[in-house]
């Protein structure tokens, strides 16, 4: 139950009378009665500030949603979840509906203007959290029709990449966890519907199988060197839930019979979607100009920056040349190393951002140092990614910048085109790392707020490590047009994206015309392609890097002029200071904060 501040005030108020009721009159004696107590003025009620009050009913709003999200605070460092798994019985998903919906109502029951500035962006931070949870379940009503869904939370990952603590009881939580998915399993079998969009089951069929290799494989690997007692529970959890999951794609694949095309969200239902999840609220008219307008610049700096390396060749040519320049199998991670120390000191050597030291502040698991390893087997969905400590971590941990090598049972030239080229990887490496994702969750760490620490935005998070690539290389990290063409490949992907989702969710666009326009426009190879199409289909939302990008640029400019207007610090270390002191909040509220006239 919350008790609100209102409450506690009321509460307070009814001392004086209590305390008075509960005062023992003297008996009558023979004798002189014994000089009186001295009297005790009650304290007068503590009137609490409107911030106060917010804060108090923000954390507990916070706290209950951890309880439902049990999954969320194991990977922000908070233990005492460990091992559990969210309720989706059909009472549990109901329960959850009507607690977002109460939590929602306190929150707006706060004014904005009544808040103070840091308040103010709390608040935005957990409605468009709490408010994009409720959307997911009430109008994408993804326990009913996404299997994908359920594949989420039955993850181990967090138990064994790192030890946060003694191989016993990282061990204890992987089977809680592994008890409790075979529950989750079982339920996610009874809430999905009979027909379910094709892409959605097809994706989960996959992710189902990797899950299985995993758990069997991967997991008792990670987790050797267990006493016989504990070895014993531990292959007894993960042989149920191995099991749970051969059952669960069984399932898919009954349902895969059924399936049908019926993945779009409509016009209003992706505006929805932007607008509850990201605070984020355009017209489908403007975002289809800010997607074309972007893809259109950035295919013009690509046939420039082509025409200067090879003026008689294509340009896919030459990209095709550029992307073939790559470091040796076996040097993918020198080179990676030496471009993230490389990416760093330029942020140094030119003052564009702050680095926070390690220490005070800034969580225990918190380093400023990233390591550069190759990906363990069990983690190998994506070629390249960040896995940063989360910011309540109590022991030092580290960071990884994980790089997948290709599969050595592939046929050699696939090996060869699964290794990035250079410049790939070196925009690559800037989005994971320097200045990409992992200075922002040092700056995540840092933040006073417990409640920013906690939440992420999507279009904040991956558009600030989108902007950061276009920015490096506008502040002159290099002049080599073979290294701008490997910003730009990045660059278009994400455009393609951008019209993509418009395109499936809300104009009618088919797969086979979205795999065309990433063959065509980002210059993806056919199967590439059309993953990336068909990712489209479930996760719209990657339309975020680039919309993110384009939205920090526009308040870059807007903050400038306001600063040269004042005659303020307008460095770019300023502005990139401030916006990440804001930690991964919604955009909108972001501007908001940083602008003094509040200019939309």
């Amino acid at each position: 139950m919350i008790r609100s501040a209102r409450m506690i005030r009321a509460t307070l108020a009814l001392c004086p009378v209590v305390l008075a009721a509960c005062v023992t009159r003297p008996r009558v004696q023979d004798t002189p009665p014994p000089p009186p107590e001295p009297t005790i003025t009650p304290e007068p009620p503590v009137e609490l500030s409107v911030d106060a009050q917010f804060f108090e009913t923000a954390s507990q709003l916070l706290d209950d949603y951890f309880d439902a999200y049990p999954l969320r605070a194991v990977t922000l460092g908070l233990h005492k979840y460990d091992g559990r798994v969210r309720d989706c019985s059909a009472d549990g998903l109901a329960a959850e509906i009507n607690r977002l919906k109460i939590a929602l109502e306190l929150l707006r029951s706060f004014e904005p203007a009544e808040l103070g500035a840091r308040a103010q962006v709390e608040q935005a931070a957990l409605i468009s959290t709490f408010d994009g949870e409720l959307f997911e379940l009430e109008v994408r009503r993804a326990p009913w029709r996404n299997p994908m869904f359920y594949m989420a939370d039955v993850e181990l990952t967090p138990y064994i990449s790192r030890s946060y603590a003694p191989l016993s009881a990282r061990a204890q939580a992987v089977g809680d966890a592994a008890r409790a998915g075979v529950t989750h399993l079982e339920q996610a079998q009874l809430n999905l519907e009979d027909y379910l969009p094709r892409p959605f089951v097809e994706t989960a069929l996959m992710q189902v199988r990797g899950t299985i290799s995993f758990v069997e494989v991967d997991v008792p690997l990670a987790l050797g060197g267990l006493s016989q007692a504990d070895q014993g529970k531990l292959d007894e959890a993960l042989a149920a839930l191995a099991s749970a999951l051969r059952g669960y794609e069984a399932f898919l694949l009954e349902r895969q019979g059924s399936a049908t095309d019926e993945f779009a969200l409509g016009a209003d239902g992706l505006l929805e979607m932007l607008a509850r999840t990201q605070g984020i609220e355009l017209d489908l008219a403007t975002l289809t100009r800010m997607a074309e307008a972007d893809l259109d610049r950035n295919l013009a700096l690509v046939e420039a920056a082509a025409k200067q390396i090879a003026p008689r060749k294509s340009v896919a040519q030459v990209m095709a040349s550029v992307t073939a320049d790559k470091p040796a199998p076996d040097q993918v991670l020198a080179e990676a190393t030496q471009q993230a120390a490389s990416a760093r000191q330029f942020l140094i050597d030119h003052e564009l951002v702050t680095i926070p030291n390690a220490g005070a502040g800034a969580g225990a698991g918190a380093d400023a140092i990233v390591e550069v390893v190759e990906t363990p087997p069990f983690m190998r969905w994506n070629s390249a990614f960040l896995d940063a400590a989360g910011p309540f971590e109590q022991t030092s941990l580290p960071s990884f910048y994980y790089i997948s090598p290709p599969d050595p049972a592939w046929p050699a030239e696939q090996q060869r085109t699964y290794i990035p080229g250079r410049t790939d990887l070196l925009f690559i490496t800037v989005h994971e790392v320097w200045p990409g994702h992992f200075l922002h969750s040092l700056h995540v760490a840092h933040n006073e707020s417990h409640i920013l620490q906690s939440l992420w935005n999507f279009t904040t998070g991956e558009g600030w490590a989108h902007y950061t690539e276009q920015m490096m290389l506008e502040q002159g990290l290099s002049d080599d047009p073979r290294v701008q063409l490997g910003q730009l490949q990045n660059a278009l992907l994400r455009d393609v994206r951008f019209i993509a989702a418009l395109g499936l969710h809300a104009q009618g666009m088919s797969l086979d015309t979205a795999t065309e326009l990433f063959e065509t426009k980002a210059f993806q190879d056919p199967v590439n392609a059309r993953q990336q199409a068909v990712r489209g289909t479930f996760d719209p939302m990657y339309l975020g890097y680039t919309l993110g990008k384009l939205m920090i640029l526009d308040l870059r400019e807007a903050w400038l002029l306001e600063q040269r207007a004042a005659g303020a610090d307008d460095s770019l270390r300023r502005f990139h200071d401030d916006l990440l002191s804001h930690a991964a909040a919604p955009l909108p509220a972001i501007r908001s904060s940083m602008l003094r006239s509040g200019a939309k």
